[in-house]
């Protein structure tokens, strides 16, 4: 069992506050993945549920017992760096075996677990090598094999991938996501990188200025962002935000001369905001080129759109420019793409649209 309990968790350096009143409860074999931008404290959090760091104030449960004061070696968990942190003079069985000969295990069974922690990462034609003959992905194998031997309650991830390159970034992923259903031990990953976190969690905790933004499932967290900072920093590219005059139950904007008056569903929630002026979050997948309607639909508009840059990225291709003065991204076809220009009429569905208070960066429900 390795259910972790997060409460009231404060952290400070001298006067600065890194973590502000973290409260999250973690299931037992759940994959949650902490993100955020740089200095939101995700990292300083893991290192608190590791004991590297002490807590200001607050307290750390994991499978029921407070371990707040207790040392990393007496947690019972297994950390897997970013910068791999193996030994350059051991080969990779011995790396794998370390903390077992620390702990005194006996031979004949470190031999055994070295088998089975070999096979399941696939390294076990590398076990005489050493750290310096293999590559990056081969050296994040080990390094996760060193954890995997220890057989934890938990496992703490802090940027493994970060230092692989794109294609190698991506097959680790895959075999990290492999791992976990093959052991269901819970996890705990700190990553900068959304695709990752999409990807590989059976949660996100996004991370503010120290503060638990928002917790949910990789599709809540990009569909139902409960604020401007979720929804900008979840998505690839990001969501789009326009700023919009609020009519009666409609939304006008106005662009190279022109006037659109668009409709929206959640106008109950607009009302109730008694606001003049509102952000608009649409995705670029909601802007497409025209498609033929079927049934009538009050929330598909056409837009003029001004292209500036074309990025083909081979199944689809990503169009930038401006529309009300802002810069806008749009999901396209390829060939849809290719004829992109000034003048560019592109169609935005409104139905899954979301709307932001541009004071306070809040959702509007």
């Amino acid at each position: 069992m390795g259910s972790i309990s997060l409460k009231k968790i404060n952290k400070s350096f001298d006067s600065t506050e890194v973590l502000k009143n973290i409260n999250l409860d973690i299931e037992d074999g759940e994959f949650l993945i902490l993100i955020g931008p740089s200095g939101c404290g995700k990292s300083t959090l893991l290192n608190l549920i590791a004991g590297l760091e002490d807590l200001t104030s607050g307290e750390i449960v994991i499978d029921g017992l407070d371990v707040s004061d207790e040392s990393p070696k007496d947690r019972d968990i297994a950390m897997v760096f970013q910068s791999y942190a193996l030994y350059p003079t051991m080969n990779v069985a011995r790396n794998i075996c370390f903390g077992l000969e620390m702990n005194k295990v006996p031979k004949n069974e470190q031999k055994a677990i070295l088998k089975r922690v070999s096979e399941v990462l696939q390294i076990d034609h590398l076990l005489e090598r050493k750290p310096g003959q293999l590559s990056g992905g081969q050296r994040q194998r080990v390094a996760m094999g060193r954890a995997l031997a220890r057989s934890p309650k938990v496992f703490l991830f802090d940027e493994p991938l970060s230092n692989l390159d794109a294609k190698l970034r991506v097959e680790m992923r895959t075999e990290i996501k492999k791992l976990h259903k093959r052991i269901g031990t819970t996890i705990v990953y700190v990553t900068h990188d959304q695709i990752e976190a999409m990807t590989l969690a059976d949660r996100i905790a996004v991370l503010k200025d120290g503060e638990l933004e928002q917790l949910g499932t990789p599709y809540e967290i990009y569909n139902d962002p409960v604020s401007h900072f979720v929804a900008d920093f979840m998505g690839s590219p990001g969501m789009n935000f326009i700023e919009c005059i609020v009519k009666d139950e409609n939304l006008i904007v106005e662009s190279s001369g022109q006037k659109y008056e668009l409709s929206i569903p959640c106008t109950d929630a607009l009302n109730n905001s008694n606001l003049d002026v509102v952000l608009l979050g649409i995705r670029p997948e909601m802007l497409t080129e025209i498609q033929p309607t079927v049934v009538e639909n009050s929330f598909i508009h056409q837009i003029e759109f001004d292209v500036e840059v074309i990025e083909p990225m081979g199944a689809d291709t990503v169009v930038i420019g401006q529309w009300n003065g802002t810069e806008v991204m749009a999901r396209l076809s390829p060939e849809s793409g290719k004829t992109a220009g000034k003048g560019f009429i592109l169609q935005v569905d409104t139905s899954n649209a979301i709307l932001f208070d541009p004071n306070t960066g809040l959702r509007i429900r």
